[in-house]
């Protein structure tokens, strides 16, 4: 798996609160092409169910932000738990995941052009 750090929202990132990450470039958006991989990694067992919310906008300041997509984990996942799956189409020139729901986290999330399936 490939990491690019202009594609990471969080990259081993203690969550204590309610969190946005860092806004990713979408090349220019939309759907024309075969949609990246959305990689979710749990490096810290958390307390709560973790949820991310993954908001899309043509505004790199997020302005009029829409929900792309959410994600639940198990409540009280371990360490080393992840997520990945394909970007949702509607994605538009901005990317942003807000994280929440969890205390005591640390997390990894980016995006990729393949994974390891296992």
């Amino acid at each position: 798996m490939i990491i690019d750090t202009q594609n990471t929202f969080f990259w081993k990132k203690e969550i204590t609160a309610n969190t946005n990450s860092d806004v990713v470039m979408n090349g220019n958006g939309g759907d024309a092409a075969v949609a990246l991989w959305l990689y979710i990694r749990l490096d810290k067992d958390v307390t709560g169910t973790p949820l991310f919310n993954v908001y899309t906008s043509d505004k790199e300041n997020m302005a009029d932000a829409v929900l792309l997509t959410g994600i639940t984990l198990p409540q009280n996942s371990k360490a080393g738990t992840e997520y990945k799956g394909r970007l949702p189409a509607g994605a538009k020139k901005f990317i942003r995941i807000n994280a929440n729901n969890m205390t005591a986290a640390t997390i990894t999330s980016f995006l990729t052009d393949g994974v390891n399936l296992k």
